[in-house]
């Protein structure tokens, strides 16, 4: 594997994290969504105020007219609420002068004690006074009648409120008009209305004026902010579907009795009165589209229809809403062109929306396509800004951003509000995040392969791995070589010595053992008490690795005759130690807790490494090496057989072999020719001949433990010859 190859294949962790973060980037923006955060709300609504003109007529229907409860009318005939004998001559002079209806932005939810039925029976219970009138008409004594009597025959509505906090039992009377349901196909009506607006009860007009007047629902709902931007055009009330103010005044004006709803799979789809059909949000509303502030809609004073002071002409063929601009009355609301925005011009706002088809709505999938764009733009960013250069990371989050805004403006001049603004914070908070994740983590891994690696790697490695990019402590599998070394009988050598000379003594031993380690570019892993653990070929390649593991272990072997040297100076004794080298798969990398980690490897080979450690005092060698290793070495060292095992924890067979070098081979090459043909017949079954060839050589080699233990294993087997015998020797511990 190329250096290019592996540095691609360690740092694949580090894209791994740059993805995951994007896409929780992405996830946070769409639950941000799906929850309505109040700051990207917030945001939201200021973008749809500024996108207002795009859709804004330029001037009126002229449909539309307040007849205004204004503070020159209040001057003229007194504080409100006026006596309703005044509200029926307004009506009967609005009707005279032919407007085309007549809706009430005002509740007649009570009786007018200003009547003078109301003040004989008032002071009648309070006072025990008997009080007569003289000079009225019988029919004067209850102005709630005559109001009634004046809305008889006239294209009249009055305004009605649905109750959402209140359960309280109340008479619903039939809806004031036909409702004619149209359901989806696979839709119920029942099922398409879930979404409307649904109120237990509402305040009514008196029973004396419903049974002569249509109805219409006054309620308008601010915006988190106290601005009104949407406006139901129907609502549910106990059950019954009652149109707005607005909707059953155009409804009235147009002599029309049916109102057809659509609904679908999302909720109320459209609504139908006449020839106006009025796309509508899920939930039974519109966005109202203000085209201006205050004012923008005609205005006449009561005070002014009253005493005839109004051209007819104006009044003819006119919606007519009437209600109050007085500050003092408080129907004031707030809308994005104004603050201070009566209440009533709220009403002649939906009705022009109506008229001139230039009402806004938000269609039903508008939560998949935001879903589907708030994805979309996390995945292009994330590829942008965790992967790609950082020429491109502006005019790319530029494009992303300027095309959704571009794509919102189109929809909204259509009548359809998809907002950017989800898309544009997904850019740029995967865009933030993955910067700083990014910048974070090089310098973080600078400070790490500096401050870590260099403890443990070599500094010609080192120096390869700065030059590269990527997450160098992430897992993964490698061919590597790994030592386990121990110093022999430390625990009854620790028992001669003081702690404060034990510490000592291993610092003195692990020096050089460690740089022997690192000038031939291995990795030390870890002391483990008087044992070292090192390993080659990670987290970069080393090529050759095999024979530089070897090669480590002998010069162990050689640098400990100096140092045991120096050690019987100091000490007064010496050291042993044992090495097993074995090649082979293991997983490497960081691992260990939250807080502390470790770079490592774990594996069955290492595993068997550190068993062939322990085999050097059993075969008395200095250095026990696998056969991978050994095949993997090629020329360098020349060899002796030792065994063909079986540890305990394994079922495959491993040979193993201690290394010399070329020149020890040609000294010993009768010995070893000898073993070698002892060990022919040894894993041929002849035990008898194997025998007498180990006793020949422990005699001519008495130093020799290896050449002992054959003969001893060899007259063992003579003796209670096994039944399967495939030269593979069984170790039952450790």
């Amino acid at each position: 594997m190329s250096l290019k190859k592996s540095v691609s294949s360690v740092f694949s962790a580090n894209w791994a994290l740059i993805a995951i973060a994007g896409a929780a980037a992405a996830l946070i923006m769409l639950l941000m969504y799906v929850r309505a955060a109040p700051i990207i709300t917030r945001m939201d609504s200021r973008i749809y105020d500024m996108m207002l003109p795009l859709r804004a007529s330029k001037t009126p229907s002229g449909v539309p007219l307040i007849v205004d409860i204004d503070e020159k009318s209040i001057a003229e005939y007194g504080q409100w609420p006026w006596p309703r004998y005044l509200m029926a001559s307004l009506v009967t002079e609005l009707n005279r002068h032919e407007a085309a209806a007549i809706g009430f932005d005002i509740m007649f939810s009570e009786r007018d004690n200003s009547s003078p039925k109301e003040m004989r029976d008032y002071l009648k219970r309070d006072k025990n006074f008997n009080v007569t009138f003289g000079g009225l008409p019988r029919n004067f004594y209850d102005f709630d009648k005559i109001f009634a009597e004046s809305l008889k025959e006239t294209p009249s509505v009055l305004g009605v409120y649905a109750r959402f906090d209140d359960d309280a039992p109340v008479e619903i009377p039939r809806a004031p008009i036909n409702i004619i349901e149209q359901a989806a196909p696979g839709v119920s009506a029942s099922a398409g209305q879930f979404k409307l607006y649904h109120a237990p009860t509402a305040i009514l007009p008196l029973p004396v004026l419903t049974e002569v007047a249509s109805l219409g629902l006054i309620n308008a709902y601010p915006d988190y902010d106290g601005v009104i931007r949407q406006a139901p055009l129907i609502i549910s009330v106990g059950g019954k579907i009652f149109p707005s103010l607005a909707l059953s005044s155009l409804m009235t004006a147009l002599g029309v009795k049916n109102l057809t709803i659509g609904y679908g799979e999302d909720g109320t789809e459209f609504i139908r009165a006449g020839e106006f059909t009025v796309p509508v949000n899920s939930n039974g509303t519109i966005n109202v589209p203000f085209i201006g502030g205050s004012g923008t809609y005609d205005y006449v004073s009561v005070s002014d229809v009253l005493k005839g002071e109004v051209d007819p002409d104006f009044l003819a063929g006119r919606v007519v809403f009437v209600g109050t601009s007085a500050a003092g009355l408080r129907d004031i609301r707030a809308t994005p062109y104004d603050e201070i925005y009566p209440g009533v011009e709220l009403h002649a706002a939906v009705v022009d929306a109506i008229i001139t088809g230039n009402a806004i709505t938000i269609p039903p999938s508008t939560p998949a396509i935001q879903a589907l764009g708030i994805l979309l733009a996390g995945l292009i960013s994330t590829i942008v800004f965790g992967f790609a250069r950082p020429r491109i990371y502006i005019p790319v989050a530029a494009a992303l951003i300027a095309s959704a805004i571009a794509a919102s403006r189109h929809y909204f001049r259509e009548g359809i509000y998809i907002t950017p603004l989800y898309v544009a914070v997904t850019v740029i908070i995967v865009g933030v995040a993955l910067l700083f994740l990014r910048f974070w983590h090089e310098e973080k891994q600078k400070v790490m392969l500096r401050k870590t690696f260099s403890r443990y790697i070599s500094p010609e490695i080192v120096k390869r791995i700065m030059k590269e990019r990527g997450d160098l402590f992430s897992g993964e599998e490698r061919e590597l070589s790994i030592i386990f070394t121990d110093i022999r009988g430390f625990t009854t050598l620790s028992e001669k010595l003081t702690p404060h000379q034990i510490v000592s003594l291993l610092n003195r031993y692990f020096t050089p053992m460690t740089a022997i380690v690192l000038d031939r570019e291995g990795t030390l892993d870890k002391f483990i008490g008087d044992a070292l653990m090192a390993f080659w070929n990670a987290p970069l390649d080393v090529p050759g690795h095999p024979a530089l593991a070897v090669g480590a272990a002998v010069a162990m072997q050689e640098r400990l005759n100096t140092l045991n040297e120096e050690l019987e100076e100091e000490y007064g004794l010496s050291i042993r130690i044992g090495a097993g080298v074995h090649t082979g798969l293991a997983y490497v990398g960081n691992m260990g807790s939250a807080d502390r980690v470790n770079y490592t490897l774990i594996g069955d080979n290492v595993n068997l490494a550190s068993r062939l450690e322990g085999l050097c005092p059993k075969y008395g060698v200095k250095v026990v090496v696998s056969e991978d290793t050994m095949a993997a070495c090629g020329e360098e060292f020349a060899w002796q057989f030792i065994d063909t095992i079986s540890v305990k924890g394994k079922t495959q067979p491993v040979s193993i072999y201690t290394p010399m070098s070329r020149s020890d081979e040609f000294e010993r090459a009768d010995e070893l020719a000898r073993w070698k043909a002892a060990c022919e017949l040894y894993i041929a079954g002849d035990f008898a001949a194997s025998e007498t060839a180990f006793c020949s050589l422990c005699s001519d080699f008495p130093n020799s433990k290896l050449y002992d233990i054959y003969g001893e294993r060899a007259s063992q087997l003579r003796e209670n010859p096994p039944e399967n015998w495939n030269g593979v020797w069984v170790f039952t511990s450790k």
